[in-house]
Order: structure tokens, then sequence, then C-alpha cells
């Protein structure tokens, strides 16, 4: 059943190709049937709280509540909408009732804030008090009240850091009883920021334990391969595995093709106009709807392209209440549209939605379905609209866009043995209480820890504030023309993108960088006229210090990887046409990680091998999140024509792919697990692409050091093929 304001059409497609702008262009389109849950009655220790509270639960809540009443930990990787939250929210104020305390822990700020008002209603209706938030917008007072009687405390990993743990003897009372530990999104916690949650779980753990709770964990998870196994790295204890995929509405799956200009159809028109003149009939057409770009900048723009009042860009960047004030007026149906960035990915409650548009493939399948699934929620069938980018992976699946319906959801990675993060964490674990034998994860620690009566100590005075959970290495403050902080760096951003002269967007906003102070670690802006934006220049090097052969020819290892800023370039906006090149002094960067490397068997002239090698490069990296759920700017490679230095495999050309965060965080051996489907899915990519010399959607990348120089598509496609050849049959195909 269609919405009522498309009465007398039978699809959404029969309805957009009404318009000229929109025939033509839809290349793929299914429909997605519904899958209803079915109900069952909820019997047992929790059937008093579901009665009460006046719920009907679904049979696989039903089979999820018997397991947390047995005791065990659950991890429930269910679908969109499929009620993951009922599962948590009924033990918890169930041990609230009995004077059991309850953390639940969330990725973002804005959903913790989401569940607090459904759980502070809930518990209202049962006669409990004790709810409260722990953040950082917490007043004061909250925070006394939530330490002294706080029952369920709603959460953050950051908070959990730099808030609680430090000061657990003030929570001793609360962890002294804390009977769950719920996971949201526990998808979310994945690579570098999962490795830090894996960490600080693992000190949360132990102080509960210290004040003599075993708490069980209640963990909800977007789909993806490997959900135990995720939750048992995250936390060390064993889980059950639950899987349910729930549709309560018919989906129709559609893929744009963006407008043509040329007739090769080497040239397209941009995906944000496309978004806007979607948004836009979307909105005209009386339906509600998200639209996600996976840029502050393209969300701003969407919208404003869009020139519609009811069509309005949402961010994290806005304050609480302007984000607040922008979902009751999408409920409402004040505002119809919403250009969002990941900041509604996750289940913030914004009401049913018609339709979700995704401009550009978000980085994972798992995410791609997350965003999907906000729409469709109720009776009606649900619009969903794919706008490919360009871009490797989107050009992958615009030519094969059955793989987004097919494709198994992908691996979260996290790694809390890191070398580099593990003994950070350590520090602040010997700060909070002295660590026994067996609770040093890591041996690196070892050397910087004190011992003394087989304890374990810190010489550190502040090793909580040594670490951020979502950056690399110290912060650098970024303050505007009168000295305020407009916002914060890592340090390897900084040089990237706030070196001296980058011009910085901040909130829509161009500002020059006028000052970077290395010592106060400060970057300091002024508004930006210039028509003109910047990119870096960088020199990278990687010295490999071990390596073992993992099959098909791939070597996985332990490098030190050495890059450093040496200029940018500042290029014309809508041209790009090169204005001037100037050089920078920056310091190095060089850390350990792990990579991956492969030699390519030379299929080309030598003078070609370069080009070629360093286009491969470009092309498998952009590729590599459709196999492994990682972040890309945490993804880098490197290609030697004759790599320089000794290597525990053949010499020749070499092309490694390494984990771009200090230690690595399990992203190279993953990537070389699936190394055949993921080598051959580039071929078919460089096959595919109908550019002659390389373009965006295949072998340019935003992030070469270099600018895309010396690339070469074609020789890169030669040595692509030549690889695949070389791999066993029973997996060549």
């Amino acid at each position: 059943m269609l919405p009522e304001a498309l009465r007398g059409f039978s699809s959404y497609r029969e309805w957009l190709e009404t318009e000229a702008e929109f025939r033509g262009r839809i290349v793929f389109a299914r429909l997605l049937p519904r899958k209803p849950p079915r109900p069952a009655p909820c019997q047992g220790a929790f059937a008093g709280v579901v009665r009460a509270l006046g719920l009907k639960p679904f049979a696989h809540q039903a089979v999820a509540l018997r397991e947390v009443e047995a005791g065990r930990n659950v991890v429930m990787a269910y679908s969109t909408a499929a009620g993951k939250s009922l599962v948590f929210q009924v033990p918890v104020l169930k041990a609230a009732l009995e004077g059991g305390t309850s953390l639940l822990l969330f990725p973002t700020k804005a959903l913790a804030h989401d569940q607090l008002r459904r759980l502070k209603e809930m518990a209202q209706a049962l006669g409990v008090e004790g709810v409260f938030p722990y953040d950082g917008d917490t007043p004061a007072s909250t925070r006394k009240a939530a330490r002294e009687r706080g029952l369920v405390l709603l959460s953050n990993p950051d908070m959990l850091h730099f808030g609680l743990l430090p000061r657990h003897g003030e929570w001793a009372s609360f962890l002294s009883r804390l009977r769950y530990l719920v996971l949201d999104e526990l998808h979310a916690y994945r690579g570098v920021f999962g490795t830090h949650v894996a960490l600080v779980l693992f000190r949360l753990l132990r102080l509960a334990r210290h004040y003599g709770a075993s708490p069980q964990v209640i963990a909800a998870s977007a789909t993806i391969q490997n959900p135990k196994a995720h939750a048992e790295t995250l936390t060390g204890l064993p889980f059950v595995e639950l899987r349910e995929e729930v549709a309560r509405s018919e989906r129709e799956l559609l893929v744009f093709l963006p407008k043509p200009l040329d007739r090769k159809g080497e040239r397209r028109r941009s995906p944000l106009l496309e978004a806007a003149y979607l948004a836009r009939t979307l909105a005209e057409g009386g339906l509600r709807a998200l639209v996600f770009a996976n840029s502050r900048k393209a969300t701003e723009l969407i919208a404003r392209y869009a020139a519609h009042p009811a069509v309005r860009p949402y961010r994290a960047g806005y304050t609480a209440k302007d984000r607040r004030r922008l979902e009751e007026a999408l409920k409402k149906g004040e505002v119809r549209v919403l250009v969002s960035t990941s900041a509604l990915e996750l289940g913030v409650d914004i009401g049913e939605l018609d339709a979700v548009v995704l401009v550009g493939y978000p980085g994972s399948v798992a995410g791609f379905w997350q965003r999907a699934g906000r729409a469709g929620r109720g009776e009606r069938r649900a619009l969903v609209v794919f706008i490919p980018r360009e871009d490797p992976l989107d050009e992958y699946f615009l030519h094969h866009p059955h793989l987004l319906l097919q494709s198994p959801p992908e691996e979260a990675v996290a790694d809390p043995q890191n070398p580099v993060l593990c003994p950070l964490h350590l520090h602040a674990a010997a700060w909070e209480r002295p660590l026994a034998r067996e609770e040093v994860l890591c041996g690196e620690a070892l050397r910087e820890l004190k011992e003394k009566d087989g304890r374990y100590y810190t010489p550190k005075k502040r090793p909580h504030q040594e670490l951020s959970l979502r950056g690399l290495g110290a912060t650098f403050t970024l303050r505007g023309p009168e000295g305020e902080v407009l916002g914060h760096l890592d340090e390897r951003q900084a040089y990237w993108e706030a070196h001296p002269g980058a011009i910085y967007l901040h909130q829509g906003e161009s500002y020059l960088v006028r000052n970077v102070d290395l010592g106060r670690r400060e970057v300091w802006l002024l508004p930006a006229l210039e028509d003109y934006y910047t990119e870096p220049r960088a020199e990278t090097d990687l010295e490999v210090l071990s390596g073992e052969p993992v099959g098909h020819g791939v070597y996985v290892g332990k490098v030190v990887l050495r890059e450093r800023v040496v200029g940018y370039v500042k290029k014309r906006f809508f041209t790009g046409s090169v204005l001037e090149e100037v050089p920078l002094d920056l310091p190095e960067i060089a850390f350990p990680t792990e990579a991956l490397w492969f030699h390519p068997e030379v299929a080309v002239p030598l003078h070609r091998v370069p080009g070629g090698i360093h286009a491969l490069e470009h092309a498998m990296i952009g590729l590599l999140p459709l196999f492994v759920l990682a972040e890309r700017q945490d993804i880098g490679g490197l290609s030697y024509p004759f790599y320089p230095r000794p290597l525990p495999s053949a010499g020749g050309a070499t092309v490694f792919i390494y984990d771009g965060y200090p230690g690595g965080v399990g992203y190279a051996r993953a990537a070389a697990r699936r190394f055949p489907e993921w080598l051959r899915a580039t071929l078919e990519l460089l096959k595919a692409c109908p550019c002659e010399a390389g373009c965006p959607r295949c072998v340019l990348s935003p992030k070469c050091g270099n600018g895309n120089q010396y690339l070469d598509k074609e020789a890169a496609l030669l040595l692509a093929a030549r690889l695949v050849l070389s791999l066993p049959a029973r997996v060549a195909h």
C-alpha cells in the first residue's frame, strides 16, 4: 500500500517517472517483501513487567528475554525496527524495581537522550525513580543525583572513561549492585574507536568485580557478520547470538544514475543536485523522508540546492536544542525532508517515514541497510533510493546493484591488545586500582608500569587525560578570530587539514589558518574570503619489521609508517585548476602499525609499472570497505616499483595497504583473508568504469598524498588481471 498522497499509482517508480527529470534514470528496481514479526506471549520472570507496561512482544523478543532470564550474555543482531530496545528495557526496569542498577552505553549522546525519554516514561508507569543521563551535557546537580540515587544510568564510552571510572569510589554503591550492562549499536564500536571501547569495558568490568558485582551484558547490533565474536572481543565474556530479519512493510529499492553530461557517460551531474531534486519532489508530494549524505558539507549543500522550506539540513554540528526542534518539526509534518549526516542513522525516534535517500554508499552493507531501515515502520510501502557518488565503492554497486541485496554483512574489527592503545589504558586502569599480573593484557605495558608486591602501579599522574577515544595523538584546539574554541582535531588531522595557509571548513563556513602554535597545540583561524580551497601534499614511507605469508601471495606483518606533510596546493573552486603550490616544514609523524603486501607480476612495460601499481593500490583501498567493516580514514596504502629494503618475501614491485593507526586495529589481517574476492572485485571495477585515463569512480583518491599524480588505469587493469589468473581455480571465481 502506497501513501495516500500517491493514490492512483502502482509504485514509487511510476510516480517518479511522471517527472521528465527522473524518466529513464532508474537503472535498478526491486520490491522487497514484508517480513512481519510473529506475536508470542511472554512468560517467566519478566512477564509481570511486560504486562504492567502493556507491551505485546514478538516471538524473537520473547526468545531473547528467556535467554536473559537464564543469565546468559546476549547479543541481538536484528534488523532495524525489530524491537531490540524492549529486550533490554524490560530487564533493566525489573532490576530497578528490585534495587539493582544498570548501565546503558550508547555511541552518541543523541541516541542516549532518545532512549532516556522512553525509559523515563516506562519507569514512571511502573513507579520507578532513578533513571538518569550521565554525559558531557549533564548538569552538576543531575550528576550528583545520579551518583546518589541512580538505578538506571544512560551514558557513552567517553564519559565512562573520563567521568565515572577515575572516580569509581563515588560510584561504589552503584557498581556494587550492577546487574546489567547494555551495549546498544554494538556495530558502532569497531576499528580504532572499538579498540578503545574494548579497553574501557575491561576497566569497567574489573572495577565492578572489585565491588562484588558480575553484570550480565545485553548487546544490540545492526546485522554484522560476526556479532558473537565481536561482542566477546569487546567484553572478554561468552555470548549467545540471536538473529532476526524483520520488515514490517514492503520496501521499493531504486538505484538512480546521475544524469550523464556527455555521450560516453564519463561525466555526470553532481549527485548532490540529484538528491536536491529528489528531496524537493518528495516534499512537494507530501512525503516524509530522510536524505543521508556522507559529509557535513554535502548535507548543507543538498538542502541549499533543494531551495524548499520543507527541506532542512540536520547534522551533529548543531546544538542539541536545534536538533530536537528539527526532529519534532519532522514528526509534526512542519518539515517534510531532513538532509542528514550519519547523525540520524542510529535509532533516534523521528516517527514513521515514507522514504530514505542515500547519497553515496555509507561504507558498509550493514550501514546501507541501517539507513534504509529508517523508512517503512508502518503498514505503508516505503521507498529507498540509492544515488551513487563518484567513488569506487559507489561505482561498483552501480554496476552490481543486486549485490546490495545479496552481499553478506561485513565483519566488525577491534583489537584490545593493540600495542599502542593497550598500555595507555592499562596506565588508566592501574591508576584506578593496581593491576594483578594476569590483568596486564599486553607485554608492552610491563616496561612502563611499576611492580610492587605482585601488583602493578602507574607512575603517571593523569593517564586519563592522555587518551582520546576518537582521535590520534595529542589534540589541537581550533580557535576563531576572537579566541573562541571552534573545535578540536587530533595531531594527524591538524597537519593534514589545518596546516599554516590551509582553508579549513567548519559548519559551512570557510576559515584561513592564520597560525599553528605547535608548542601550545593551537590552530588560529580567520574568516576566509578566498575563492580557492587547499589540498595537502605528503611524503610517506614504510619500513617492514616482520612478516609472514597468509596465502595467495599475500604477506601480513608489523611495519613502521612515517609521514610528513610537505606542502599544499591552492585550487580554484568549481574548476579545480591549480593556482599555486606552497612548501611546508611540519614535524614527521611516525608510528608502528600492521600492513599487508603483495607483489604484482609485471605484466606491463617497466616504465608503466609505477603508475599501474599506484592506480591498483587506490582502486583496492576504495573497495576494501566492501569486505571489511573499515573506516576509510583508517586505511592507507603505498606502492614501490622496487622496495628499497629487505623483505621476508620476494622483491620487485610491491603494493602495501596498511592500518592508518598506531599498532593497527586488525584491518590488514581481515583484508588479507578476503584477498581473492577483493582482488576480483577490483578487476571488475576497473573493467566496468567507462573512463579511459582514470577518474574518481575508479582510481583517483581524495586522500592521495601526491595529488593523484602518476596513475595508469590501463596498466592497473593488466596487473589486476594477471593477479586474478594466478589465484587457484577454487577462489578465482
